[in-house]
């Protein structure tokens, strides 16, 4: 993995690497690393989201705001004890790497969400998280669907 810029922004040569980077920050439940394998304007959209919840939060003391769990980086809230790397495509433009979340003792929680990844000069960064199926049944749902359609409710 390199270094991008001087800021705190890894890039991974390879889709896998980035991919084995989330699963560990997942693992982790590490939103530092995580922000670190994000695309500069994933990053500001996340940004811009978490202002906007704060605003709501202290405008409404009494009740939870729309991202008062935290920025949704899968499908489901569960913890999974288990990410790994999973199929990885190219596609015009960007690659796309399965993260396979696993519940060894309850096989029929498991789920896959898959990372949009997009080539920089120094490597590649995550630019959206595409869900599995998610709960409320909405197809091609995605994080950054998730932050700009959460405060529309």
């Amino acid at each position: 993995m390199s270094v991008l810029g001087a800021g705190s922004v890894l890039a991974a040569d390879k889709p896998q690497e980035i991919g084995a980077a989330f699963c560990e920050a997942r693992l982790r439940n590490d939103d530092r690393a995580m922000q670190s394998l994000l695309s500069p304007s994933l990053q500001k959209a996340i940004g811009e989201a978490e202002a906007r919840n704060k605003i709501i939060a202290e405008a409404t003391p009494g009740e939870k705001p729309p991202f008062g769990d935290g920025i949704p980086y899968q499908s489901f809230p569960d913890q999974a004890p288990v990410c790994k790397v999973g199929e990885v495509r190219e596609v015009s433009g960007h690659a796309e790497v399965d993260i396979n979340y696993a519940f060894p003792d309850t096989p029929t929680a498991n789920w896959t969400d898959r990372l949009k990844l997009l080539p920089q000069a120094e490597g590649f960064l995550i630019d959206d998280i595409l869900f599995a199926d998610v709960a409320n049944g909405t197809p091609n749902q995605g994080l950054r669907r998730v932050l700009f359609e959460a405060f529309d409710q």
